[in-house]
């Protein structure tokens, strides 16, 4: 039975990992200028989220008995050190992909003045969906099984 968990996280994450991958790729680009003509309300981008978002959320849950197993493994230091830098790790890219949203949606506000866009938007979605973000949620999940086996 274990072996059935271990892959059924291995496939989640690969398809978790290919909507990151399209969500990032088929993010619609901000034009000012009208140039690329590929209006429409669309957003081919977010499919790829929504689509398998109840195995994006599975694998990510499961990664924390992952990371709760791989924790069992260490001496009580190292588990330390592991759940610091998680948590670190987590704060910087966060802080940093906030920091890009923010960045952005200013420049789109200041280039289209008939819209109001918020951090969140069909632009926006190549800073969201990215390897960095995947990374810092793969390491909140290693902090928050962490933090529930302490409790």
């Amino acid at each position: 039975m274990r072996i059935v968990f271990y892959i059924s996280i291995f496939i989640s994450g690969l398809i978790t990992a290919f909507a990151f991958f399209y969500a990032h790729r088929l993010t619609v680009t901000f034009d000012p200028t009208n140039d690329l003509l590929g209006g429409g309300n669309g957003n081919p981008a977010l499919f790829f989220v929504i689509a398998p978002g109840p195995v994006i959320l599975y694998f990510f849950f499961s990664m924390i008995f992952v990371f709760e197993k791989l924790h069992k493994s260490l001496t009580l230091t190292k588990q330390k050190w592991f759940t610091y830098s998680y948590f670190l790790i987590f704060m910087i890219i966060g802080a940093i992909t906030f920091y890009k949203a923010t960045i952005y949606r200013n420049y789109i506000n200041s280039n289209h003045p008939y819209m109001e866009v918020g951090l969140l938007s069909q632009f926006s979605n190549h800073i969201f969906f990215n390897v960095w973000t995947f990374i810092a949620l793969l390491s909140f999940m290693g902090f928050i099984s962490y933090w529930i086996k302490k409790n």
